[in-house]
């Protein structure tokens, strides 16, 4: 079985390389997608860090230059001082500053504009590591500093693209990358191969099929991890963008969102019996998906029917998820493990019922 799973693997990764369509959608076409969004979402001042505003109330009990050593460390920020909080509010809903920060009697409070929703999230973590970092080095304090996140009143005047939502594109790419790499080869395999009688003379070896479906699944994580590399090296050469990746969580989800794609691959063949007919399908979805997965566009400036929909759409789990482990949202380790272990399982059951169900000498 280790021979013929090995020799599977071979065949099926050289068929991928041959296919020059799918190495379009998978490699190419998240890179043209990084290009043209990028430069949108980047805009003329991208460059800039986040700007911080600071108040200081007469109860502060920070000295300021502990305060700006911490703030000075964070690359992303920048900061300047107000002298009312009336002041900082106005600038924050006029979107001329990303962050208020109030800082009090042993606490320090964060505002944000909460029109600003693909923003706030990474703001978020980035105030809680402003708090971490000075508990770590006031040591004089007589207990923890509190930490409180507040809203100002939402600005009527729509929010321009934020920081967080160009930072959100690069694991939206990564995701849409793992969805082209997963999603036509089901099809390709267990109804294109089929018409052209290729799994006809694979049947005829004998073949295990166990280990043909295993070496499918393997045969794509090459693809996988060169298109989550070419959008990181990408990144970083074009637009300057780096991550704070956990790379345990990384990999590991690099090869389970390709198999969940896989599965909703298998779930396309299990309707349409033609190659062509199965392929239009696979592209049409994965249309859909990039339109309404929160890729490009924040789900929540969709309408709301249209924002029920991309819960259905696995490429908004794996965008949300990558999101997550890249360190641009906050990590929900539970929800994102409930939410991961429900699609591979799913996604697993499916696989199995078309490997199973599919005739491989009948044309």
């Amino acid at each position: 079985m280790l021979k013929q799973y090995l020799n599977n693997t071979k065949i099926l990764t050289l068929s991928f390389l041959r296919n020059k369509e799918t190495i379009f959608f998978v490699l190419l076409l998240p890179l043209i997608f990084m290009l043209i969004f990028g430069s949108l979402y980047s805009g003329d001042d991208q460059s800039q860090p986040d700007r911080l505003l600071i108040y200081y109330s007469d109860q502060a009990t920070i000295e300021q230059d502990k305060l700006e050593e911490v703030i000075n460390e964070n690359q992303s920020l920048s900061f300047q001082y107000i002298s009312s909080l009336e002041a900082g509010e106005e600038l924050l809903r006029n979107y001329e500053a990303e962050a208020l920060l109030i800082v009090g009697d042993n606490s320090l409070e964060f505002a944000f504009n909460p029109a600003r929703i693909q923003d706030n999230p990474a703001l978020e973590q980035q105030a809680y590591s402003i708090a971490r970092e000075i508990n770590l080095r006031e040591k004089n304090l007589n207990e923890y500093l509190e930490t409180v996140i507040i809203d100002t009143e939402s600005s009527t005047t729509a929010p321009a693209a934020g920081s967080t939502q160009f930072l959100s594109l690069f694991p939206g790419l990564i995701a849409l990358g793992l969805a082209s790499s997963g999603l036509f080869v089901i099809v390709e395999v267990f109804i294109y191969y089929k018409e052209k009688g290729v799994l006809k003379r694979m049947a005829a070896a004998p073949i295990n099929k166990n280990a043909f479906v295993l070496a499918l699944i393997t045969s794509r994580m090459p693809a996988s991890i060169l298109s989550m590399f070419l959008i990181l090296i990408a990144s970083r050469i074009v637009f300057g963008v780096s991550f704070a990746i956990n790379w345990l969580l990384f990999i590991p989800y690099i090869f389970i969102g390709t198999v969940i794609m896989m599965g909703f691959g298998a779930l396309i063949t299990l309707f349409f019996k033609k190659a062509d007919s199965a392929f239009q399908a696979a592209s049409i979805l994965l249309t859909i998906m990039i339109f309404f997965s929160g890729i490009y566009f924040p789900i929540e400036f969709l309408p709301s029917y249209f924002q029920s929909l991309s819960r259905f759409l696995p490429l908004t789990h794996l965008a949300r998820a990558l999101q997550q482990i890249m360190g641009v949202s906050q990590l929900k380790l539970f929800n994102l493990a409930l939410e991961t272990g429900g699609l591979l399982i799913v996604s697993i059951i499916l696989i199995i019922i078309v490997a199973k169900k599919s005739s491989w000498t009948a044309k």
